[in-house]
């Protein structure tokens, strides 16, 4: 393995933690995964899955021929045969001609991407189009005659059982069951998809991206984040509990993005559209982004108005070339707690008030890239802001390409 790559990452539902801080890891996890598929030309035996009865498991039996793994390989340079790759999510085929659904998540960012189909054999996969903001991807893969799952023409109802597919644990393309809990669940983060389909099927990471299916095998979804929350027995665990033990206690609620016959987006995407999500350029520790209060500003000297702060700026992105300043602690006590900070506190984008990382997250997910938005900034406790304006600029997407 060439020493400059990057880690190896597991792609997964982008795991959301409802714990004392947010837990946001949107993208990828350090973590390898435990196999990969080899490179058998014959497909596997089609046995019956272990929990999975009735109509579902035809289903399963039906739909496993279009479904996909996904792995982002290193350039061929490097591993020709993608035998150690970076990432691993999940995939559908939706058409006959090799179109291919997937979140964006596991597209992003990766340079060479390859499906693994359910006789072992690869394909290489080109990008048609993709929305950040709506986590989902339209992919293309060169298969005659593809198998494929059709889209299902009406809307699921609560209550339905569903079927995902995906490549989580180190298995491959292996099936979940849970059942609907609502149709148009809030993310309760402005970086996470809003209107998905909630299911408690228990997802985990190598899912993203993969099929969720009704009992008739039409495509219902796209997987694309989880929620993990503590539970009677995450409580009564000992300090000295390992992190597997931990996680083993948490309740887990899987989010899709709904896909339909009717799908607007997806005729967008089929057309070509490549929307990013318009950023700053800025970043902030985890301790930042909520809950802080006017004591909080005031203490460190940087005024008496709760807004948002940050800790760093990316190099010659629209933060730093407006000028704005990161929070810098200049002062401690003798028991290492800043006393003192200089630093930009961000209140309002366009005249809309942002109090924490969410709401300022929600207000520039709010525009375009290219946009020109205003930000009123309190610089180190001033007693007037200053109005400070900048271009919105895209997230990098790779895949052959370069963005600043």
């Amino acid at each position: 393995m060439n020493a400059a790559r990057a880690p190896r990452r597991v792609w997964f539902v982008s795991v959301l933690l409802l714990l004392a801080a947010p837990g946001l890891l949107s993208g990828g996890l350090a973590q390898k995964a435990e196999t990969a598929p080899g490179k058998k030309t014959s497909a596997p035996a089609l046995t019956r899955p272990a929990g999975i009865t009735g109509a579902l498991a035809g289903v399963y039996q039906a739909t496993r021929t279009a479904s996909l793994r996904i792995e982002d390989c290193a350039p061929v340079t490097e591993d020709p045969d993608c035998k150690d790759p970076n990432g691993v999510g999940s995939g559908v085929l939706i058409s006959a001609d090799g179109n291919v659904l997937t979140a964006y998540h596991v597209v992003f960012n990766s340079s060479r991407l390859e499906a693994v189909t359910l006789d072992k054999k690869r394909y290489p996969l080109t990008v048609v189009g993709f929305d950040e903001t709506q986590d989902l991807a339209l992919l293309k893969i060169n298969i005659a005659g593809a198998p494929f799952v059709p889209l299902t023409p009406g809307v699921p109802r609560v209550g339905q059982t569903a079927l995902a597919i995906g490549n989580s644990g180190g298995k491959f393309l292996q099936p979940k069951v849970g059942k609907l809990l609502a149709l148009d669940a809030a993310a309760g983060r402005a970086d996470f998809p809003a209107g998905t389909l909630q299911l408690d099927a228990p997802l985990a990471p190598g899912d993203s991206g993969g099929p969720i299916l009704n009992d008739a095998g039409q495509l219902i979804g796209i997987t694309s984040y989880i929620r993990l929350k503590p539970t009677a027995r995450t409580e009564g665990l000992s300090a000295n509990a390992s992190y597997a033990a931990y996680t083993a206690t948490l309740e887990t609620t899987s989010y899709a993005v709904p896909v339909t016959a009717g799908s607007a987006l997806l005729a967008r995407l089929q057309g070509g559209l490549k929307r990013e999500a318009p950023i700053v350029g800025i970043s902030t520790a985890s301790e930042l982004t909520d809950g802080l209060t006017a004591k909080f500003f005031s203490s460190l000297g940087l005024g008496s108005r709760v807004g948002f702060v940050f800790n760093s700026v990316v190099k010659g992105g629209p933060a730093d070339l407006a000028g704005l300043r990161p929070l810098k602690v200049t002062a401690k006590d003798s028991r290492d707690v800043p006393t003192r900070a200089t630093g930009d506190v961000i209140t309002a984008i366009d005249g809309q008030a942002v109090t924490n990382y969410d709401e300022f997250l929600a207000a520039v997910r709010s525009h375009e890239v290219g946009d020109k938005v205003t930000l009123t900034v309190y610089r180190d406790g001033a007693a007037k802001p200053l109005s400070i304006s900048l271009t919105l600029a895209p997230r990098t997407i790779s895949l052959g390409q370069s963005r600043p």
